[in-house]
């Protein structure tokens, strides 16, 4: 046995710490996944509507259509990077090839066109929109599925993944805080928009230089199964611990998108302090980096569902506050009942993604090879399906409730259906969502002892060829 493949089969068995340069570039990487998503989800919505000056009910489309068009090239891509083979591996070609489309995908969709037509700025955005959602998927479904790769261990990957949501999440923070600083600093909104864009596309798009050239994949055995978009949907929902995973990954970023979406349309038309919004959402996201290793010590301490469960009761209690919150309020009250969220909502964001490589292990057991992208792109594809459906929804709700489009600098008085709308979107919106992903975190079933008694079976299984049917038959009725 070579000194290269006594190395792999000492790291599959996934006792074996993952080296400080790997860790840190790996995460790097997710700079763009939590950016990107944040800067659309916070801004792109009012940008249409308010910049473009697209009606909300147009604004609408270009989100739900756009969104599920991106759904189904998520397990397309899940499928394709999981049977690739090249001397780079797997994942790793897709992010050098994927650096100068991040780049001009995300100048494009903020490019500011003036064509008269209402439905040519409609069509520009839309496709431009598109463009955007397959860089995405061609990057980040790779990404995604090589983060349950780099090591097997319980723990570090939560380390590993814990410090790409710090990676994440301080990209969400820039992408908060800067965005419209950089826009209103340049004078003129057009101007501003396509100078914000360039910023933030190189920004995005220089780490994963870092990602290709510092980490490195497992030596997993491609796929073998041929393609079919129905085995791609199907065979993983087969699985209860991914159902019961999907359950709290789908209805915590619903959450996220929801809040996202209608906040600066909260500032800006019911608190009456638009220029504030960055300052707010920078003390959100600021108080989620801080409490991440504060749940970080619960799941390794207790179990990563728990530490689920007491982000969202957290987040909870903030959405209820921001309900009986009013503008003449001072901003420090603002300021501490959007730390209260942003302490919750650090759970909920990062326990999915410390959850998926865990997930990804029952698979194994389950097809009998590793099969992240599938599953990781499953979960991706139904999140941009339920993403598209709510944020059209809440769009049209605005637009149904006779939401009235900027004419010029001038910011209109809303209707109180349009303000009502708004605060009871924020609010009561996130909480429901919680709710149902309350319910799957306490069914979660892969708690730590339950996963130590999987590796430990797989690496059996990988070594020997060997398994015994009666711990086989336990595992799979504990977990599929």
């Amino acid at each position: 046995m070579s000194k290269e493949e006594k190395i792999d089969k000492k790291e599959a068995k996934g006792n074996n710490k993952v080296p400080g340069l790997t860790k840190f570039f790996f995460a790097l990487g997710d700079v763009y996944g939590g950016g990107v998503f944040n800067i659309m989800n916070f801004f792109y919505a009012i940008f249409l509507t308010d910049v473009m000056k697209i009606p909300a009910s147009y604004a609408s489309l270009i989100f739900l259509i756009g969104k599920i068009w991106d759904a189904f090239t998520d397990p397309i891509m899940g499928f394709i990077t999981d049977r690739t083979k090249s001397r780079f591996g797997r994942r790793r070609p897709y992010f050098l090839v994927g650096v100068p489309f991040i780049f001009l995908s995300f100048v494009m969709v903020w490019y500011p066109v003036s064509f008269q037509s209402v439905f040519a700025r409609f069509l520009y955005a839309f496709f431009s929109y598109l463009f955007l959602d397959v860089v995405n998927t061609m990057v980040l479904v790779p990404y995604t599925a090589m983060s349950a790769e780099i090591t097997l261990d319980y723990n570090e990957r939560t380390s590993i993944n814990s410090l790409r949501l710090v990676f994440s999440l301080i990209s969400s923070l820039l992408c908060a805080v800067l965005p419209m600083m950089i826009v209103q600093a340049a004078g003129d909104v057009k101007k501003g928009y396509l100078l914000m864009s360039i910023v933030f596309g190189t920004f995005f798009a220089l780490p994963y230089l870092g990602v290709f050239a510092f980490t490195k994949e497992k030596n997993f055995t491609p796929a073998a199964t041929k393609f079919s978009f129905r085995d791609l949907i199907i065979e993983p929902l087969k699985i209860k611990t991914f159902r019961t995973y999907l359950a709290m990954y789908l209805f915590a970023y619903l959450a996220i998108d929801t809040v996202s979406i209608i906040f600066p349309y909260y500032m800006k038309y019911y608190m009456g302090k638009p220029s504030m919004v960055s300052i707010v959402l920078g003390v959100l996201l600021i108080t989620e980096v801080v409490f991440i290793p504060f749940y970080a010590m619960i799941a390794r301490k207790k179990s990563k569902n728990l530490a689920y469960v007491f982000g969202a009761i957290i987040w909870s209690i903030g959405g209820i506050l921001t309900f009986i919150l009013k503008p003449s309020w001072p901003d420090m009250v603002l300021f501490a009942f959007s730390a209260i969220i942003g302490a919750g909502v650090s759970a909920v964001a990062v326990m999915p993604h410390t959850i998926l490589g865990d997930v990804t292990d029952v698979g194994e057991l389950n097809f009998g090879d590793r099969r992240e992208g599938m599953l990781s792109s499953m979960a991706t594809f139904l999140r941009k399906i339920a993403s598209a459906l709510a944020q059209a929804f809440i769009l049209l709700i605005l637009g149904l409730a006779g939401y009235i489009n900027p004419v010029g600098n001038e910011i209109p008085v809303q209707p109180q259906s349009v303000i009502t709308a708004i605060r009871v979107i924020l609010a009561i919106g996130p909480i429901t969502l919680l709710v149902f992903g309350v319910w799957a975190a306490l069914r979660y079933p892969l708690k730590p002892n339950v996963h130590r008694e999987l590796i430990a079976f797989l690496n059996k299984k990988r070594e020997t060829g060997k398994i015994a049917e009666s711990e086989l038959e336990k595992l799979r009725k504990e977990l599929i």
